[in-house]
């Protein structure tokens, strides 16, 4: 991959999106600071969710939270909004399919087209053409092909290959249910479908690093492999020329020897090979200098990946040059940003199926995620502590931000007062912070009941123990 071409698909990156998200997971996998960048933006948030209802007193409100329960349980709902997450940052866009309320399949960007709205939706449509380009990609059998319609979405049966097959300009894109599909993007104009990936800014930087790699790793690679320039006279110590047998037996005795140094080297082992060789025989290695590119270089080539990736060093490594603690919280309150805007997105489209499963508009349920993360745990669960104690404020919000599931929390506390009777075994120690105002241990002294209210509270203030100045 050449910066050239990479100039060339930023050009008409809608037309080379494909080449550009197959760059995207090339280097997820390969180069570490996008691996991390990726995985970063996927398990930040912590992803605690509720459900808001409207006319709870109402008769079939338990059976419709009942359905609507069961729904997120089974699409497995942190998991789908953390994978949705990720397929945004990495490919520029994700799409679902809900496969009758049992679980959220992503399509991928061969497998549909996407091109028109309806009614305010994207509507999505399979592209049958892409069971001919694996088959012809794996060399699938004709099982394997019936395998891959099987996984795919309801509207793509058998016979809706067959009919492709028999005209693939007419039946190659099948719609797709319209309510059961959401497109979601982070970046882009409206009107268009689908957005770049996530590191598509920072493509160039990222490629130049690579070119700086390899150079350097081209030379190291001569050294290891020892270059050796083995030099002939044109006459010996007689006054006759070397024979061609003489020369090629020369050079052959010597690369006999440095391939055995080589293969012991590899493993680790050092070792000694004689070498003898006529006077008019010559052999000296050629110098390589290694520091090919200076430190500045390096880090001027991080620091424009950094920047192109708005993501600061010290959400990486803890450091960086020019990296503070205040840089560092503005950094990630911008990707608090992006995190934010497509949690938003994502429940606006659980919320599109739960409307699905609960038709009426009585009740009209809709899901909340959290917007806590892994480095604000502390400011939440203090935000969370003052509304409970010193407000009316939420248990189970309460629970949730001490990093506890708030079902397996009461469970536990009921399963110690119920069936283990702690609080009989264990109970309360009864101190200031446990006695209410009223609640006496024993019975109080003679002097006590002769003392009045005002004296009684005046002891408890300590208002006797201030020192008369007058």
């Amino acid at each position: 991959m050449d910066i050239k071409t990479l100039y060339n698909w930023l050009k008409n990156p809608q037309k080379y999106r494909k080449n550009l998200i197959n760059l995207s997971r090339y280097y997820y996998t390969k180069d570490g600071l996008i691996t991390d960048v990726y995985d970063m933006f996927k398990t930040l948030p912590i992803l605690n969710y509720s459900v808001f209802w409207e006319n709870m007193q109402m008769k079939k409100f338990k059976v419709y939270k009942q359905s609507v329960d069961k729904f997120l349980k089974d699409i497995k709902i942190k998991k789908l909004v953390r994978d949705t997450i990720f397929s945004v940052i990495q490919d520029g866009v994700c799409v679902w399919y809900n496969r009758n309320g049992k679980y959220i399949q992503f399509l991928s960007e061969d497998e549909v087209r996407v091109i028109k709205i309806i009614n305010g939706k994207w509507q999505v449509d399979f592209d049958m053409q892409y069971f001919n380009t694996q088959k012809s990609l794996y060399n699938y059998t004709l099982n394997d092909v019936t395998a891959l319609i099987e996984a795919a979405p309801d509207e793509v049966n058998i016979q809706a290959y067959n009919n492709y097959k028999k005209d693939p300009t007419k039946y190659r894109f099948v719609p797709l249910d319209i309510n059961k599909t959401q497109v979601f993007k982070l970046r882009g104009e409206r009107q268009v479908p689908a957005s770049l990936p996530y590191c598509v800014g920072a493509l160039s930087s990222i490629i130049h690093r690579d070119l700086l790699e390899r150079s350097e790793k081209a030379v190291a690679d001569r050294i290891i492999n020892q270059v050796v320039l083995q030099t002939v006279d044109n006459m010996t110590k007689d006054g006759k020329p070397p024979t061609k047998d003489q020369i090629a037996r020369y050079h052959e005795n010597l690369k006999q020897i440095l391939q055995k140094k080589y293969n012991d080297a590899s493993t680790e082992n050092s070792s000694v090979a004689p070498l003898t060789i006529p006077a008019f025989v010559n052999i000296k290695e050629l110098e390589i200098k290694m520091n090919v590119f200076a430190k500045e270089v390096w880090e001027r080539i991080d620091r424009s990946i950094y920047m192109k990736l708005g993501y600061s060093p010290s959400l990486n490594f803890g450091g960086g040059d020019g990296q503070s603690f205040g840089s560092g919280t503005i950094n990630v309150e911008k990707i608090y940003a992006i995190l934010f805007c497509l949690i938003e997105d994502i429940e606006d489209g659980v919320n599109d199926y739960l409307n699905q499963i609960v038709p009426t508009s009585n009740f009209n349920p809709r899901i909340w995620i959290s917007r806590q993360t892994i480095l604000d745990r502390k400011t939440s669960f203090d935000q969370a502590k003052s509304l409970y104690t010193d407000g009316r404020g939420s248990w189970k919000y309460f629970i949730e931000s001490a990093g506890y599931n708030w079902e397996h929390y009461l469970s536990q506390c009921q399963y110690e007062n119920d069936v283990l009777k702690l609080d009989e075994i264990l109970p309360v120690h009864p101190t200031s912070a446990t006695r209410s105002a009223d609640d006496n241990v024993g019975n109080p002294g003679k002097d006590m009941k002769d003392k009045k209210d005002s004296s009684i509270k005046s002891d408890g203030n300590k208002g006797n123990a201030v020192p008369n100045t007058k």
